[in-house]
């Protein structure tokens, strides 16, 4: 069972709002997107992979993912929990940007999880109270007060990061810390062949429990994560360089221009030079 207030396209944008509480078990989502995402939880736990390591998130925790970082979420020991996600892109801050060049600084600090004290969650909770009526009800200059109370909440986490020592919580289990160990490395070594029986050779531990723990912790497959951190790097290069896309697919350890446009098209939806061609348009 799940009571549900939902505003805007997830996957078109230009914001989105999601407010759930579910009673049950929920089975783990991967995503890498173009948008920006914070995520509040509630009640219950969640298990989360965000850039190179796993968190418990509980309640009071606010989660701020970048634009194309890859993050995954998933249950915990404890099913059932309530939660507000908020995706949107540049183009709904209409300039903010320009005129506060700060207000996105929380999304490249060095945790992604703030962890609120109770005053904290109470003024958190209220700019989200907010958001959530506006999202329910069809009301006058709907979108400017949402982007009135996005950019009053973004100004609570860019003060926040600026004012307290944030950070990262500890690693659940030393296996946990293990496999980010793992992570780390890929995302140091994509652009070289990457092999299952290498690794685990590496990190001495067993081929089939490291893939099995690599999806079980960090919801993508070794396969998978080490394609998406390439597609990642790629999409950097087609935003800002020149460089032709058969040498992007060379940089970045794919094995041939096919592979590359195949997996590339898979995760984006797009090809690598139309990619280039609408990051590329005013």
């Amino acid at each position: 069972m799940s009571r549900t207030i939902t505003y805007g396209n997830e996957e078109d944008g230009p914001f989105y709002i999601q407010h759930i509480h579910r009673s049950g078990s929920f089975e783990r989502t991967q995503h890498m997107h173009e948008m920006y995402e914070i995520y509040y939880l509630y009640e219950g736990e969640r298990m989360y992979f965000i850039r190179d390591r796993s968190y418990l998130i509980l309640p009071g925790d606010l989660v701020l993912i970048n634009r194309r970082e890859l993050h995954a979420t998933s249950d915990s020991d404890t099913w059932g929990h309530a939660r507000v996600v908020i995706n949107f892109g540049d183009s709904f801050l209409d300039g903010m940007q320009q005129e506060s060049p700060f207000i996105l600084n929380a999304f490249t600090h060095g945790s992604p999880v703030l962890r609120l004290d109770l005053p904290t969650r109470r003024v958190v909770e209220d700019i989200l109270g907010k958001l959530l009526h506006e999202a329910s009800e069809d009301s006058f200059e709907q979108t400017f007060a949402m982007r009135h109370y996005l950019i009053e909440l973004l100004l609570f986490t860019a003060r926040f990061v600026r004012n307290h020592a944030v950070t990262s919580p500890e690693h659940v289990s030393p296996l946990h810390r293990k496999i980010s160990t793992i992570v780390r490395y890929i995302n140091q070594h994509y652009a070289e062949p990457i092999r299952l029986e290498e690794l685990a050779l590496l990190f001495e531990i067993s081929p089939a429990y490291l893939s099995r723990m690599f999806k079980e912790i960090t919801g993508f497959s070794l396969v998978e994560y080490i394609h998406l951190v390439r597609v990642q790097e790629a999409q950097r290069l087609l935003v800002n360089s020149k460089i032709k896309v058969i040498t992007i697919a060379e940089q970045v350890g794919f094995g041939s221009l096919v592979q590359f446009g195949r997996v590339f098209r898979h995760v984006t939806n797009t090809t690598p030079l139309r990619y280039r061609q609408s990051a590329q348009m005013p």
